[in-house]
């Protein structure tokens, strides 16, 4: 027996090109039994989900997405108080720093002859901006045909566009998250540089490893569940859905065995 769910979503208050309402439409229509939405550094496209959900019958939830300084290592935040005051203060200073970050990786580029303002980039967005608004903005000037290819020409290490992560450390986004009352986990764990830090973080507070990924072949669902295991972390699972013409549009819901969905909601059951 296993639920179909989706613990980790976007929507356009981030680098998503869905609304919250269209994200919670497609997840009716996948018939998932839980959903989250977990933009980056931001909880202000929840308020939309939550209301589209009571519409159509939606269990939708508000999760975070917080990209770290660390080897590519994002931390995503369940069960948090959303509307926490010191949570909110912190996610805005994260947004800023990525402000910051936009602006340079622009001087960058046009340094080498691609000029983009910065409403260019900042109208893609309606909070958190990020390096794919970077890209959708090349794509729009007729530079890229993808996210991927601006991304693989511009935007990633040691590509002429590229600037370092402005963003917390990961013990800074799983203390943040635990002080909101919820609990973290280590989003598509394939990206994360240096996996021997999983058990450091564990000791820290981290609490589950995203197993269930939407690119995941079977023997990478064992891996990572040999290593949740190891490290008594809770298996989570999502597909990291973006959007149309995102390049990470396929469909909603991964599959999670009863078990394992029955020890995420316990542990969601326990926060607050």
């Amino acid at each position: 027996m296993t639920k179909k769910v989706d613990l980790h979503t976007h929507s356009r208050y981030s680098d998503g090109t869905s609304s919250p309402a269209d994200v919670v439409s497609r997840a009716k229509s996948a018939q998932l039994d839980l959903l989250f939405l977990t933009d980056h550094d931001t909880v202000a496209g929840f308020p939309e989900a939550e209301a589209a959900a009571k519409e159509c019958g939606v269990d939708v939830r508000c999760g975070i997405e917080i990209n770290t300084v660390e080897g590519s290592a994002h931390i995503l935040g369940y069960g948090i108080r959303w509307k926490d005051p010191g949570l909110l203060e912190r996610l805005s200073e994260f947004r800023e720093r990525r402000v910051k970050r936009i602006r340079l990786i622009l001087e960058k580029l046009a340094a080498k002859g691609f000029a983009l303002s910065f409403d260019d980039v900042a109208s893609g967005t309606r909070e958190t901006l990020g390096r794919p608004h970077v890209a959708d903005a090349l794509k729009r000037k007729g530079i890229v045909k993808s996210r991927q290819e601006a991304f693989d020409r511009f935007l990633t290490p040691g590509k002429p566009g590229y600037v370092d992560s402005m963003g917390p450390t990961p013990e800074e986004a799983i203390q943040l998250i635990r002080d909101a009352g919820g609990f973290c986990s280590v989003a598509h764990p394939d990206t994360v540089a240096h996996k021997e830090r999983f058990e450091e973080w564990a000791a820290i507070g981290l609490e589950g490893l995203e197993v269930y990924y939407n690119t995941h072949s079977p023997s990478d669902i064992v891996r990572y569940s040999g290593l949740a295991e190891r490290f008594g972390l809770l298996a989570t699972g999502g597909t990291d859905f973006h959007g149309p013409g995102s390049g990470r549009d396929k469909g909603l819901g991964v599959n999670l065995p009863e078990e394992v969905y029955g020890a995420f909601m316990e542990r969601l059951a326990k926060c607050g």
